[in-house]
């Protein structure tokens, strides 16, 4: 009768293969977790920068890191009459409200 189980294992070749495998899936793994890490910090950076600037445009108030400015608002009609009003912006990073200078809400 013959065998019927090969005596034959698995070669040198083939398990330097498979572990080759398994060591760059967890460097890959690894390196997902640490990209994933520094995009989430960048992310709540962002959300916090935005929402500082929300809060000072909303609250009309200033601080260091969105400190007022002053400009002109200039109303132009279809009749070619034009007013200019003075205006202080609050807020920053793309997030503004605005109140006509000396009638800010502010605390």
């Amino acid at each position: 009768m013959h065998k019927l189980k090969s005596q034959r294992g698995e070669t040198l070749v083939e398990t330097m293969a498979s572990i080759l495998i398994a060591a760059l899936s967890v460097a890959l793994l690894f390196t997902c977790v640490m990209v994933s890490t520094q995009i989430d910090r960048m992310g709540q950076k962002a959300d916090e920068a935005y929402y500082k600037a929300l809060t000072a445009a909303e609250m009309q108030t200033a601080d260091a890191d969105c400190p007022e400015k002053n400009g002109r608002v200039i109303i132009a009609g279809q009749s070619g009459v034009k007013e200019v009003l003075d205006i202080t912006l609050y807020g920053g990073e793309g997030m503004y409200a605005y109140a006509r200078t000396g009638e800010g809400t502010g605390p």
